[in-house]
């Protein structure tokens, strides 16, 4: 299921689906075309999540890992 994010402008439609218990993907959709795969995970310990952003409309890709602080 589809949702339309709020206030932008773009109208881009987002959606989220599970992989496993810690990652999920967002599909990010505007026009009818995809523009964005963004997959979030968390580490098994649970202090560190891995994000790739895989930017279809600028056929780029980024990633970052986030670590939680004490």
């Amino acid at each position: 299921m589809s949702y339309l994010i709020a206030n932008d402008p773009g109208k881009t439609w987002v959606s989220l689906k599970r992989i496993s218990n810690d990652t999920i993907e967002e599909t990010d959709l505007r026009n009818g075309k995809v523009t964005d795969v963004i997959r979030s995970g968390v580490s098994a310990d649970g202090t560190t999540m891995t994000v790739v952003d895989d930017d279809k409309a600028h056929e780029t890709t980024v990633q970052f890992k986030m670590t939680k602080q004490p």
